[in-house]
């Protein structure tokens, strides 16, 4: 019985991941085909590639650096280099990650909503 714990523990992930890639795909495969069947053109489907979004992305990638950079400086400063306390990590995303968000919006967000 113990030996089916690790079996299960890595093909289950792989067999999840896949079909949700699967149904993904199909779904997508089936409204093109129903789009043509009635006429339409399939590429009004497409969503237009938006800049913004991307920089949201970038921003936050940022502030997780910078979040995981402070909690290490945290740790070592306060705590002492052989510390393996987890929480000055976590906070330190939670709060770079966070100000970049709100950064994001301060500048960018703004703008468009009127």
């Amino acid at each position: 019985m113990e030996a089916l714990i690790p079996i299960f523990g890595i093909i289950f992930p792989f067999i999840t991941a896949f079909g949700i890639v699967y149904i993904v795909y199909s779904t997508r495969h089936r409204e093109r085909m129903s789009m043509i069947d009635k006429g339409m053109d399939p590429q009004i489907a497409k969503p237009a590639p938006d800049g913004r979004r991307a920089m949201r992305n970038g921003l936050l990638l940022v502030g997780i650096g910078l979040g995981l950079l402070t909690g290490w400086i945290i740790e070592h400063t306060l705590l002492g280099p052989d510390s393996d306390n987890p929480l000055p990590f976590f906070i330190g995303v939670a709060i770079c990650g966070g100000a970049s968000l709100m950064a994001y919006y301060h500048f960018f967000g703004r703008k468009h909503e009127g």
